[in-house]
């Protein structure tokens, strides 16, 4: 691991603060990527990845809080940002493509504006240089006929082409750090490839630190170097990708692989059902120091139900939260 990585975030929590009290939401996450790796968040929905990706952004808002923690990018703790700074650092040296780009785009703007006022907010350009700038983003996310489609309004394209669009605009200005929260939802399977392939493509040449947030694992295993799953609010495995879908530790990680389907699979008593994890992971108000997958776990004994498990090593680069990992 480097010594010096681009972003950095250490003993993270979350609330979400209540007149009655606060509730955790997020606890003691650590983690790390170096430049040109591509880190995979990934855990059910209600688990805390996208609060993650929004705190890591600084778009959290109340009444969530952060009450403890540093989020350090190449060395410098955002937290402790003005909002000014904060905004000038977003689009620059920190991006982030979300999940639906109909929601992100402006849908009065055109898309060359929108891509062109990234380099005129950050780099000064003119508006005539940032305008053959837009082109050449276009292009590079391969937008075929770039400039004609410069002029076109967010309705006028597709999904596909519309999610195109966010990719340029969040790597206009070479940042450090992309953050891709669900970035292939919203689409379709055959264009969920052509989106995947082109961010690691681009990411790669340009040697861009990416946190990938998904529940989609057939995705984090092709795409990732490194994978921490996370579960109601904790990272609870984290490991090289390879190792976590050939080999996971925690009951909650192997519950996920399980859940894959595969192809040539029997299927057993003529019946069409894959792996599931039974139960629902516990809302804000039900968690409490326990390990909160032990009302789900096979394994659980009286101290899981009792006491949080210790952030355990597990080799040169892999931790683990599970007193039975073994």
């Amino acid at each position: 691991m480097s010594s010096n990585p681009v972003l950095e975030v250490k003993n993270l929590a979350i609330v979400l603060r209540s007149q009655e009290k606060d509730y955790p939401a997020v606890e003691e996450i650590n983690f790390s990527i170096e430049a040109g790796e591509i880190y995979g968040l990934v855990g059910e929905s209600g688990c805390g990845k996208s609060l993650c990706a929004l705190t890591i952004a600084g778009l959290l808002q109340s009444p969530m809080h952060i009450t403890n923690g540093e989020i350090l990018l190449q060395g410098q703790d955002i937290n402790k940002l003005p909002s000014r700074d904060l905004r000038r650092l977003r689009g620059d040296r920190m991006a982030m493509i979300f999940q639906e780009p109909m929601t992100s785009l402006n849908p009065l703007m055109t898309i060359g504006d929108q891509i062109g006022e990234m380099f005129v907010l950050h780099k000064g350009m003119s508006k005539r240089q940032a305008r053959l700038k837009a082109i050449e983003a276009l292009e590079q996310v391969q937008v075929p006929g770039a400039a004609k489609r410069i002029k076109d309004y967010p309705h006028q394209l597709s999904g596909g082409m519309r999610q195109r669009v966010m990719i340029a605009i969040a790597l206009a200005c070479d940042p450090v750090l992309l953050i891709a929260d669900e970035p292939t939802t919203a689409l379709d399977v055959t264009i969920q490839a052509e989106i995947v392939e082109l961010i690691l493509e681009l990411c790669k040449a340009r040697g861009t630190a990416v946190l990938m947030i998904s529940h989609d694992l057939g995705l984090v295993a092709k795409m990732c170097n490194r994978v921490a799953v996370m579960y109601a609010g904790n990272i609870v495995e984290e490991r090289p990708a390879n190792e976590i879908f050939t080999d996971p530790r925690h009951p909650y990680s192997q519950g996920l692989v399980a859940s894959l389907p595969r192809l040539g699979q029997r299927l057993q008593e003529g019946r069409r059902r894959l792996t599931e994890i039974k139960g629902v992971v516990p809302g804000l108000k039900e968690r409490d120091i326990a390990c909160g997958f032990a009302s789900r776990c096979q394994r659980a004994s009286d101290e899981c139900r009792t006491v949080m498990p210790p952030v355990t090593a597990l080799d040169e680069d892999g931790t683990i939260r599970c007193y039975h990992h073994d």
